[in-house]
């Protein structure tokens, strides 16, 4: 095994970013159990992110690691539901389980798993953002502008666009570091 080059490094460079602002969330937020248990998920993701794309390996590997990598994206992505439509646990490993087991399919039959996801997720956002809006959230134009900013991410990831040394991936998840941002200084706000 060797380290990856090109947009795949990068990548696997701004998934490392992730990372860094995930865990940092995970430590500084304290009183928002289900909110740390969401940043814990992305930190994984995002973990899992630099393995995926910094390091060349066989397919078989790749395979096995995308397909863990899909159980905590579905497990982050249903979060909100438990945050925002106040859903029980259960419900969000119930969603993740038929979500993974459909990007599975998707994966097994060279389908585009991505595109459906993101579609999946830009659902949650608009399901979220109507719940933040409704109950008048404390400090929601953070939540809004992040949700606004992961928005953009995911429409440029679909369009394959390229800038300087970064590829769709690496721009979304810069976006999405963003958003983890904006995420964690509502928090704070609402917290204080």
């Amino acid at each position: 095994m060797h380290l990856t080059t090109g947009y795949e490094l990068t990548t696997a460079l701004t998934n490392a970013v992730i990372f860094v602002v995930c865990v940092c969330g995970f430590i500084t937020i304290k009183k928002e159990k289900l909110w740390k248990l969401f940043f814990f998920f992305m930190s994984i993701d995002s973990f899992l992110g630099v393995i995926v794309h910094g390091v060349a390996m066989s397919i078989q590997v790749n395979v096995i690691l995308w397909i863990i990598l899909s159980i905590f994206f579905t497990l982050t992505v249903n979060t909100f539901f438990v945050i925002f439509l106040r859903f029980k646990v259960r419900h969000i490993i119930i969603l993740s389980i038929l979500l993974t087991l459909f990007m599975m399919v998707q994966i097994y039959f060279d389908m585009d798993f991505i595109f459906s996801f993101t579609m999946y997720i830009m659902l949650i956002m608009i399901i979220s953002v109507y719940y933040i809006i409704k109950d008048n959230l404390k400090n929601k134009k953070y939540f809004l502008i992040g949700f606004l900013v992961a928005l953009i991410g995911g429409l440029l990831m679909l369009t394959h666009v390229k800038f300087w040394i970064l590829d769709h991936n690496g721009i979304c998840h810069m976006f999405l570091a963003v958003t983890m941002i904006l995420f964690i200084i509502g928090l704070k706000k609402r917290i204080a």
